[in-house]
């Protein structure tokens, strides 16, 4: 049996049953599936996280043992490659990951209701844009969301290794740098980057905006 197939079928599953809950507003069934949701993400990220560390101590067993034919030449290295889990589509692993970030919001009582695309509602009637990025490169993530569209934003960077951080902007950090943002073809562009234990929002014009800066929690999604 393929355990990791299994997790991710099971995890469908749940995602499936906390849209149908959420429907229902069974606030109680939304909090059980969100534990269980939490418990299979963590499982699939430490199979992924095992299954990359493997390939690579492998790899560079291979790689560094002499070859008969040059035995005297420089050691050979490949480049790791990044894509998304078991070959799955961007747009796809995307929504799996902010689905898990809603359900997780849902357990806090904070409830998002989704307007277009990956721009939600809160309660209060706010806009919150979310949008989720992949390690491309080491300790970056670039994102983008539609101008105009938010008032607050989170954004949700996956790590090599599987973790999935959390970047909250609310609405303070958009009057303060709100126009000195880069924009491209109607997008809104977040660079952030990690350096010295501490995420960075690259913001034109300084050295970086700390993103622990604005918020610590989820209080302004309510």
């Amino acid at each position: 049996m393929d355990i990791v197939t299994e997790l991710k079928k099971r995890r469908s599953q749940i995602l499936a049953q906390i849209s149908q809950v959420a429907h229902d507003d069974d606030c109680e069934a939304i909090f059980a599936a969100a534990e269980d949701l939490k418990k299979v993400e963590v499982l699939i990220r430490r199979y992924d996280q095992l299954d990359r560390e493997g390939k690579k101590l492998i790899a560079k067993s291979v790689n560094t043992e002499p070859s008969e034919a040059n035995s005297d030449g420089p050691a050979v290295h490949t480049d790791s490659i990044t894509t998304s889990p078991h070959g799955k589509s961007a747009r796809a692993h995307g929504k799996e990951i902010r689905e898990a970030f809603l359900a997780e919001l849902a357990q806090e009582g904070i409830h998002l209701q989704r307007c277009k695309g990956t721009i939600y509602k809160t309660t209060s009637g706010e806009r919150v844009g979310i949008a989720v990025a992949t390690e491309r490169q080491p300790d970056h993530w670039f994102l983008g969301l539609t101008a105009g569209s938010f008032d607050h934003v989170v954004l949700l960077c996956q790590r090599d290794n599987g973790e999935v951080v959390e970047i909250c902007l609310p609405r303070k950090f958009f009057e303060q740098y709100g126009n000195a943002m880069s924009q491209s073809k109607g997008q809104v562009k977040f660079n952030i980057t990690y350096r010295g234990n501490q995420y960075f929002v690259q913001v034109p014009g300084t050295s970086g905006v700390s993103a622990s800066e604005f918020s610590r929690g989820h209080s302004f999604l309510h």
